[in-house]
């Protein structure tokens, strides 16, 4: 029996970002697809949380949260042949670099070390606060330790310039379920937010504005103590994977997407999903002919006053170039033969 160990950050119903969904996908689209399943099992190199249910996880896929058991965590990776790390923390844990012989395949959904250029190249966002430890070092010398590295971003990164070998690309997918017509509530103003609380995805430019904003509470509540942004015109609602539908649904127009160095972005294509007009940063797929673009604080807010004046053709039109670039990453089958690929090397 050749035991292979999957390890992530997070998975099943306590999703918190993009990562969280692609773990997910990975487990109920590729594990499946494994030769001799029973010999992968997946370790969550994390607390587990209150509302985390099994019954979310593949039937079958043998679990383990870190902090439930340190002592299983090092008799797991002691035993086992192969580490695959599916989402890995930006800083050193020392239970998992024990083991760095046994490394085989990582997945990077975001390059640390242009996070923190991202952050120290403005100074607005030097003064906020990640909601995680990052360590860009550390993360260049953990990568260099796997046998393959796969970049799951549709943008490119300097990660494959400083790993150039077997380093690979194998974007993300999106499956488009809703479809739904640009929305008419553009007209009222209001802008959604829906993804987590990192310095890098500038929450704060909603400061001044109106709308509504799907996050963790804590993670919010500690950026207005540490800043002067208070953001009293957004209704905040409590993160949860459940309610997102529902938020979606509600009557914003505009979404607030410019995040700096986003590698897939995951929200941008739901966004799109749903029928909401998203304002994106200015490097995210720069090829795509599409007007609503920003890089400060300034910018965003003359970009929501544009979009007010703009006719709903116009619009319209937009976000038909942004949904046409997006198509080609609709294809789950390739994706599953990709990834599977990847892993198995």
């Amino acid at each position: 029996m050749s035991i292979k160990v999957l390890v992530t950050t997070g998975c099943g119903n306590t999703v918190m970002g993009g990562a969280d969904i692609w773990t997910n996908y990975f487990l109920k689209l590729v594990w499946p697809t494994l030769p001799v399943k029973r010999d992968w099992r997946l370790l969550i190199d994390s607390k587990r949380p209150a509302s985390f249910e099994s019954k979310y996880l593949p039937n079958g896929l043998v679990h383990h949260f870190h902090y439930d058991d340190p002592e299983k965590t090092k008799t797991w990776l002691t035993e086992c042949d192969e580490i695959h790390v599916l989402h890995p923390h930006y800083h050193y844990r020392p239970h998992i670099w024990l083991f760095e012989d046994k490394f085989k395949t990582v997945f990077v959904h975001a390059y640390a070390r242009e996070m923190d250029a991202a952050i120290m190249a403005i100074p607005e966002l030097k003064r906020l606060q990640y909601n995680t430890g990052v360590d860009s070092d550390f993360y260049d010398e953990y990568l260099a330790t796997f046998n393959r590295r796969i970049w799951v971003g549709n943008n490119t990164t300097t990660m494959i310039d400083e790993h150039p070998n077997y380093t690979y690309n194998v974007p993300n997918f999106y499956e488009f379920k809703n479809n739904l017509p640009l929305t008419t509530h553009v007209d009222n103003g209001k802008i959604g937010f829906a993804s987590r609380i990192e310095s890098r995805k500038c929450v704060h430019w909603l400061n001044d504005h109106t709308g509504y904003i799907l996050t963790n509470q804590f993670d919010l509540q500690n950026l207005k103590d540490s800043s002067t942004y208070s953001l009293k015109g957004m209704e905040v609602f409590q993160w949860d994977v459940n309610h997102h539908h529902f938020f979606m649904m509600k009557n914003f127009g505009i979404f607030h997407a410019a995040y700096f160095k986003e590698p897939f972005g995951y929200s941008i294509f739901q966004a799109v999903d749903y029928g909401k007009l998203p304002i994106i940063h200015k490097d995210w797929a720069p090829e795509v002919e599409y007007k609503y673009r920003v890089s400060t604080k300034n910018e965003f807010d003359d970009c929501v006053k544009q979009i007010l004046k703009d006719s709903y053709e116009e619009r319209v039109a937009n976000i038909k170039n942004l949904k046409d670039y997006m198509i080609q990453f609709d294809n789950k089958d390739v994706w599953i033969d990709k990834i599977r690929t990847a892993i198995l090397g």
